[in-house]
């Protein structure tokens, strides 16, 4: 459908971009005129047609590796950190939320970023932020995901790219936060969400690892579940 848009109107930044985000990490896709792209590419040709194009910038960043940088069309040369920052200072709720969250990874626990209204905010910070707009709306959620398996598999930031295409940042950025906590913290999140750290005490018989997995399980839990209480008492 989106190759066929991009054939009849070739400048058509909104076909690229959802042509990126239909395609899967190493997956390619060719062109009427006989271009074949894979997903950066495709977010680039958003981006060239449409400057503006937020949703581009963040999906643009998503797809770089830590210190590359890549030139836009007006002549800008941005790395990860500038092109979410960009997105957080324009984007949609939703949009703005995911930026908030891919950013927060990117940066180490002495790190701090500076958004473009001035405020200098670390990792924690960010992530909840992220809590007070809108994340996972507008498409089916898919339950299950072992967000702190699929880090230790991905790392943090092709999991929060899995995240997203199965509509389930909300519960990757619970266990992000939780991984940025000292051992026994806990915190409340806005919407009431509480996560917190375990002290994890290790023993032969791998119990502690048991402990560790079934705290997981009850976090991702609980922010699903007040997830779908605040949809509901706002619909």
């Amino acid at each position: 459908l989106y190759v066929e848009a991009i054939r009849c109107n070739a400048e058509d930044g909104e076909a690229y971009l959802n042509l990126g985000c239909d395609l899967s990490v190493g997956e390619t896709v060719q062109l009427h005129d006989g271009r074949v792209l894979d997903r950066r590419q495709l977010f680039f040709e958003a981006i060239r047609y449409d400057l503006d194009n937020r949703c581009a910038l963040l999906n643009l960043g998503l797809v770089l590796k830590a210190g590359e940088t890549v030139q836009l069309h007006d002549g800008r040369r941005m790395d990860q950190r500038q092109l979410f920052i960009q997105n957080i200072g324009a984007g949609s709720a939703k949009e703005r939320s995911l930026g908030l969250v891919a950013l927060a990874i990117t940066l180490s626990p002495t790190e701090m970023a500076t958004l473009l209204d001035g405020r200098m905010l670390d990792s924690r910070q960010l992530l909840q932020e992220a809590f007070t707009g809108e994340l996972d709306t507008n498409c089916p959620h898919v339950a299950g995901i072992d967000h702190a398996a699929a880090i230790a598999r991905l790392g943090e930031q092709q999991a929060l790219v899995e995240a997203a295409r199965a509509n389930d940042v909300r519960a990757f950025a619970v266990e992000a936060l939780r991984r940025r906590l000292q051992p026994g913290e806990r915190l409340e999140l806005p919407d009431g969400t509480v996560v917190e750290r375990e002290i994890v005490s290790t023993s032969s018989d791998g119990s502690g690892e048991a402990s560790r997995a079934s705290k997981r399980a009850r976090i991702n839990e609980a922010a699903v579940t007040a997830g779908a209480a605040a949809a509901e008492a706002t619909s």
